[in-house]
């Protein structure tokens, strides 16, 4: 592994951790960063009401600990707070997702009001977006390809889809959500077409190209 440290977070910042990763690294299921930049990993198992059985469950070590027994996490460095990626070992690839609200319904809406009242952008950071699947996904594997947004439409009805340049102009292509804010995390340059209407569509020849209206 490279001495290269490539997470934002302090490497010496705490990590809970499944005890049975430990003993087998390859049963990694999923990460969680959560909105204090603090990483949870685990075999598939979550935290219970139970304290004692969570301490069963999960342990602590190093954020650098954790990286060298499982290398993939480096390639999350640049997710954003309130994010979750479950990993595809056949794929080496990780699947992101936006986190659920928590069992504290008091610290969510305040911290969903803090983030809208932040939110420089017209409409709000936590309504979902869909985006081509290849967007939100990270592949982890050497010769990991770069993912950029090619198009951005805004829906008639105001809802938003993301389409990457892994998807062949003209045809079909799934779709996976985002919070809107997490989109603009993961890809800061779609921030300058967020004044679109509903009904415009931006596109670009290229990630460094500029973004051109092509309808609406």
């Amino acid at each position: 592994m490279s001495d290269e440290w490539l997470l934002r977070q302090d490497p010496e910042s705490p990590v809970i951790i499944a005890h049975a990763l430990v003993e087998n690294p390859r049963r990694l299921a999923f990460a969680v960063l959560d909105d204090d930049d603090d990483w949870f990993v685990s075999d598939g198992a979550e935290f219970e009401e139970d304290m004692e059985v969570n301490r069963q469950l999960f342990g602590a070590m190093s954020l650098r600990e954790a990286v060298e027994l499982l290398p993939q996490l480096t390639a999350l460095a640049s997710v954003p707070t309130g994010m979750a990626a479950d990993w595809d070992p056949r794929r080496t690839t990780w699947l992101l997702s936006s986190v659920a609200d928590s069992d504290d319904a008091f610290e969510d809406r305040a911290l969903r009001e803090a983030r809208i009242a932040a939110w420089p952008h017209p409409g709000s950071p936590v309504e979902e977006a869909q985006l081509s699947t290849g967007l939100t996904e990270i592949a982890a594997g050497p010769g990991a390809p770069s993912r950029a947004v090619r198009q951005v439409v805004r829906e008639p009805d105001g809802t938003w889809l993301f389409v990457g340049f892994e998807v062949p102009e003209a045809e079909d292509f799934e779709v996976e959500g985002l919070e809107l804010e997490h989109v603009t995390r993961l890809y800061p340059d779609v921030t300058s077409v967020l004044q679109a209407a509903p009904g415009q569509v931006f596109d670009r020849a290229d990630p460094a190209a500029p973004w051109e209206l092509v309808e609406g």
